[in-house]
């Protein structure tokens, strides 16, 4: 082959390879969807090593979260990033003066159930000294606004440079003085890490730095932080496998609606634990003992329940008994033959723990349930995460659903044994 042939073949080669550089930004709108939700895990972190007072977060729920409160308030979250080439926030900037319009429709909405508005993003904010003769640019400041906006008793008494920046916004937003006002009162900006540099601050500072990860290994720890961030992408984009959404009416949207539940992260039940891995998994021999879609005794789960002082868990057990049977009978249906082997390794699992503890619990004459379900509750989240190799993966969910069934088949008690009402001992 001649030089000229070979140098235009070169050329067309470098042309190909020129070409398939992609100009497509869905993976920097994914880089930053991915940063919301690793602000979700940092939220967590904060909760459980104490440095906030959270018992869940809610995502994509009125707001990118919310944060609820012991007290029955919640705290309105919002996530935005933004290159550092568009330069510091400030009052004027467009996406923060939107993320407050959001936070004055929130409050207004929801009057006396909100707490205080957090914006959060990897930039940063504009910082001026009150000495400053730049009138302009000190009366966009945030810090000093907010600063001048929590001295003041309403929003008449506000001062230049700061009252021309409150009154813009206000018109821009279209809001009420009044409720501009009180949410500036109690909006906080938090700088947050970098893009670039998340992955490693989650992992070694917030996630890391827990009692219960303090040993894991760098690579145990990252899988981790990854199954984090993709349960806060899950709740956070309508991923719904409880069969009760197919009942609820459309016009429900309460906390009883699945897919409100779906997006409601309960910061005690997340479990942080390394996940242990084996060569060879156990497996439990024979044929499962649960019958599925089979009709069974009525009011067997209701009875137990109720005589273990935990009769306020029937709805709750029931559910997760329906969810977990239609997802044995799914995986029944594409092969009946791993399908029976899952359910022999979950039935048997969850039956252990359930008997463990049963044992553990047991006082006679005195109901036990309520600590017998606390225990078997974190029993059945640390098989979640511990014993991805025993169980296949099989989520919480699943397990609380199968000691419903077993419930309901007689193996698992939550008392003393009775005689129950038209069954068996």
């Amino acid at each position: 082959m001649g030089s000229d042939a070979v140098q235009a073949l070169e050329s067309c080669v470098r042309g190909r390879l020129e070409a398939t550089v992609s100009r497509d930004p869905g993976d920097e709108t994914e880089r930053n969807f991915r940063y919301q939700h690793q602000y979700g895990v940092v939220l967590l972190a904060a909760a459980r090593r104490g440095a906030l007072n959270y018992i869940a977060l809610y995502c994509e729920h009125h707001e990118d979260f919310l944060a609820e409160r012991p007290d029955g308030l919640f705290d309105g979250y919002q996530i935005k990033t933004s290159r550092p080439e568009n330069g510091a926030w400030t009052l004027t900037s467009v996406a923060l003066a939107k993320s407050i319009g959001r936070f004055v429709d929130l409050m207004t909405a929801f009057p006396g159930q909100v707490g205080k508005f957090v914006f959060v993003s990897n930039s940063d904010v504009d910082s001026v000294t009150p000495a400053s003769t730049d009138e302009k640019r000190r009366g966009r400041c945030p810090s000093l606004m907010l600063d001048h906006i929590r001295s003041c008793s309403d929003a008449d008494v506000i001062q230049p440079p700061f009252r021309n920046t409150f009154d813009t916004l206000a018109a821009e937003l279209g809001a009420e003085k009044t409720h501009l006002f009180e949410v500036l009162r109690r909006l906080e900006i938090v700088k947050g890490p970098s893009r670039e540099d998340f992955d490693a601050a989650l992992a070694q500072e917030h996630i890391g730095g827990l009692t219960e990860c303090a040993q894991l290994a760098p690579g145990p720890l990252r899988e981790l932080c990854n199954d984090l961030v993709a349960r806060f992408h899950r709740a956070a984009s309508l991923y719904v496998v409880d069969p009760d959404r197919h009942l609820a009416k459309i016009s429900l949207r309460t906390t009883d609606d699945p897919v409100i539940r779906a997006k409601r992260i309960v910061i005690a039940d997340v479990a942080l634990a390394p996940l242990l891995k084996t060569n060879d998994t156990f497996r439990y021999q024979g044929a499962p003992t649960i019958g599925l879609g089979q009709p069974r005794p009525k009011r067997i789960l209701e009875q137990k329940l109720a005589r273990g002082g935990v009769g306020d868990l029937v709805d709750y057990m029931k559910s997760r008994e329906q969810a977990a049977e239609y997802q044995f009978l799914e995986e029944q249906a594409k092969d009946p033959v791993a399908a029976a082997r899952q359910l022999r390794q979950v039935e048997e699992a969850v039956h252990g723990e359930c008997l463990e503890s049963y044992m553990a619990h047991r006082t006679t004459g005195t109901p036990f349930g309520q600590a017998m379900f606390n225990d078997v509750s974190t029993r059945l989240r640390r098989l979640e995460t511990q014993r991805k190799d025993l169980l296949g993966g099989a989520p919480y969910e699943l397990l609380m659903g199968t000691a419903a069934l077993l419930t309901d088949d007689c193996r698992v008690w939550w008392s003393d044994r009775f005689q129950i009402d038209g069954g068996e001992e």
